[in-house]
């Protein structure tokens, strides 16, 4: 009874020890990936390093080396496809040391986090316009040769050379060298500076000069209102913006149901915005003529309508010297600097006759009636040609004389009837037939406007009216040219 008691007891004491045997090789059995610390030198307690990447724990290692070997990995991978950079590791990685009594540790697991987490950037050169970063390119040189060729666009490797010798002279002084008709570049700038700095990317962002120059021009997509025009439609809108029929109904909602637009309307288009764009800063000087003025003085020596030129006009000279501001070959905006007269014209100085000598006509033939409108215009009529204008209804019966002059011929004249011929002594004759009565004989001096008759209806008249022609040294005239 005794000897069952005591191993009862023995049984108690060893069982906690038994089953914490049988829990680590349970635990060895499931855990065949995990290498645990060996006995070394019959030491059980290990030093083991954390690794974090970035502040977050990816798994423990055995040797720092592991993680060294996964960097350097890293590092020559990105070397063999760009030897010509200095890469650094984007990420920070940290190994935190502990001593544990036989540690855990995998190192192909982190071995394989390590290939996901960690990535390298270089060193490159970066283009900056606006507070945004347009390009990233490999060298100084080649973001300069980027701003080299954006400006070579614009102006000649000639230009640029000089703006490059004349850089530090006063560009004021560079413009009075100027003779006229000369012009001269003087600057040339960007819209938007480019700024370029040293900075860290990834292989991936890196481009080429000609791909830089590409993401300048081509910017970024803005809205804006664009007004229809007459003979528009949505589609050819579309086509002009490089728009999709869903990108345009997108931005302008309102025409989904019915895409009917009208002149006047606007619609929401969206238009590249260049990042910059190249401004060409031009001086040009320039020879101008000056207009003479003329001066009019009356003369009563000279017959009304005579015109003399006593002093000929000579035009005048200035020299203009102006900067004009051009970008895409446009000019945007112009100042001009400065205004020299070289020589001062010559104002022009006519005699204008006043004289009126009663028996010459001005040139200038008056209304023969008083009131009355046009019942028939010269030309064709009634399958014979109509000589001259008639004028019926009239407020009043008097026929005037259209112009001064002499009565060359006054009575009757067969399908005219009663006929009155006026020479108005300058090459000019007017007729004036079917009146009613005559009151002028020939060789009486006429004025303009004044009464000659009374309108008729003699001779072959079909009513009340008067029947004008003109000539003009001796062709007959259409009389709608002289009224």
């Amino acid at each position: 009874m005794k000897n069952r008691k005591t191993t009862e007891r023995f049984i108690k004491m060893t069982m906690p020890f038994l089953m914490a045997v049988i829990l680590l090789l349970t635990t060895f059995t499931m855990n065949s990936s995990v290498t645990y610390a060996h006995h070394d030198d019959n030491q059980l307690i290990k030093t083991v390093f954390h690794v974090y990447v970035d502040g977050k724990k990816i798994g423990t290692v055995h040797e720092k080396s592991v993680v060294e070997h996964a960097v350097e990995q890293q590092l020559k991978q990105a070397k063999e496809k760009k030897g010509d950079f200095a890469f650094t590791l984007n990420e920070s990685i940290e190994l935190k040391p502990e001593k544990m009594f036989r540690p855990q540790y995998d190192h192909d697991a982190v071995r394989e986090t390590l290939s996901k987490e960690l990535s390298v950037s270089l060193e490159a050169y970066r283009l900056m316009i606006d507070g945004q970063n347009v390009a990233y390119v490999f060298s100084e040189k080649e973001a300069e040769d980027v701003l080299l060729k954006l400006k070579l666009e614009h102006v000649s490797k000639d230009e640029l050379d000089a703006l490059e010798k004349y850089k530090d002279k006063d560009k004021e002084a560079q413009i009075s060298e100027l003779e006229p008709g000369e012009s001269k570049v003087v600057d040339i700038d960007f819209s938007s500076p480019i700024l370029v700095s040293k900075a860290q990317t990834s292989l991936s962002e890196l481009v080429t000069v000609d791909e830089a120059i590409s993401r300048i021009k081509g910017g970024t997509l803005q809205k804006k209102e664009h007004l229809i025009q007459e003979g528009e439609t949505v589609e050819s809108i579309t086509q002009k913006y490089h728009l999709t029929m869903d990108q345009f109904f997108t931005l302008n909602p309102r025409f989904m149901l019915a895409p009917v637009i009208r002149v006047g309307e606007k619609v929401t288009v969206t238009e590249k915005k260049p990042f910059t764009k190249v401004l060409v800063f031009e001086a040009v000087r320039k020879q101008n003529e000056i207009p003479f003025p003329v001066e009019k003085q009356e003369d009563s020596t000279l017959e009304k309508g005579v015109t003399k030129t006593v002093q000929k006009g000579q035009k005048g000279l200035e020299n203009i010297t102006y900067t004009v501001r051009k970008t895409n070959g446009k000019t945007i905006e112009k100042d001009i600097l400065n205004q020299e007269r070289v020589k001062e014209p010559v104002t022009e100085i006519q005699k204008i006759g006043t004289k009126v000598i009663p028996s010459k006509g001005t040139g200038q033939l008056s209304w023969p009636a008083v009131g009355g409108y046009i019942s028939s215009h010269k030309g064709s009529r009634w399958g014979r040609e109509h000589k001259g204008m008639d004028i019926a209804r009239p407020s009043e019966r008097s026929i005037l004389a259209a112009d001064n002059g002499t009565v060359a011929f006054a009575g009757w004249d067969g399908d005219y009837g009663n006929k009155i011929i006026i020479n108005h002594n300058n090459g000019m004759r007017t007729i004036y037939a079917h009146l009613n009565s005559i009151s002028v004989s020939p060789g009486d001096v006429v004025k303009k406007g004044s009464k000659i008759g009374v309108m008729g209806t003699t001779g072959q008249s079909t009513g009340i009216h008067l029947h004008f022609e003109v000539y003009k040294n001796g062709v007959l005239q259409n009389p709608d040219e002289y009224l």
